[in-house]
């Protein structure tokens, strides 16, 4: 019975999530989880150039662009930009069908965001130093496995509890801070709300020693 449960309210509550974003589109997915436009609008950098990878159908490029003077969104799903392209396009956001770390790993940026990216990601520690090396300030959101109490003893039972079938990893706030310091970035604001994490990091050097973190907890 208790399986049962687990498994029917897990199955309930992505088909409510999915029709939920169907039927709301942006303005429920721009509000569902722990980025904001708000969020966004304080930390990127003021007239500044901002890459969005995995940028999917442009929901954060477009936002981005009524506050950074240059955006790329970049996703090497075709089908995702060619959605995104169907919008019109102010003059500031440009989107690229690829990967950063083989076609504009080279260029420099004064910010990166990477949403619900990370989670899908082989070495993710490969894409994290490689950002590292484009852009001192990143914006990573990723679901937070231990929003919902029940997701414990799904794992403890056997039952599903992760938030998308191909992730390759769950993640937790220690996780995620553990992973971004190794990289070479320092944590200054953390949120959590939504089921989701986000952290907004800057690029350290050895030297550098890190800051208090900004929390904002739901």
């Amino acid at each position: 019975m208790l399986r049962f449960c687990l498994n029917a309210s897990w199955l309930l509550r992505r088909f409510a999530f999915e029709l939920s974003s169907e039927t709301f589109g942006d303005s429920f997915q721009c509000t569902a989880m722990a980025l904001s436009e708000e969020v966004l609008r304080e930390w990127i950098p003021v007239d500044g150039s901002v890459i969005d990878i995995g940028c999917g159908t442009g929901r954060w490029s477009r936002i981005a662009a009524r506050y950074a003077r240059s955006v790329v969104g970049i996703d090497y799903n075709a089908a995702n930009i060619e959605i995104a392209r169907r919008d019109s396009l102010p003059p500031n956001l440009e989107y690229l069908v690829g990967d950063i770390t083989d076609q504009i790993s080279h260029r420099q940026f004064d910010g990166a965001l990477l949403i619900h990216v990370l989670e899908h990601i082989d070495d993710a520690d490969d894409i994290l130093e490689t950002i590292r090396g484009m852009a001192p300030i990143l914006l990573v959101e990723v679901p937070d496995v231990e929003a919902d109490c029940l997701n414990l003893v799904r794992r403890e039972l056997g039952c599903p509890y992760y938030s998308d079938g191909d992730h390759v990893r769950e993640y937790t706030v220690a996780g995620l801070q553990q992973q971004l310091e190794r990289n070479g970035w320092s944590i200054k604001y953390l949120r959590q709300h939504g089921g989701a994490i986000l952290a907004i990091a800057s690029r350290t050097t050895s030297q550098a020693v890190a800051g208090r973190v900004r929390l904002d907890s739901d």
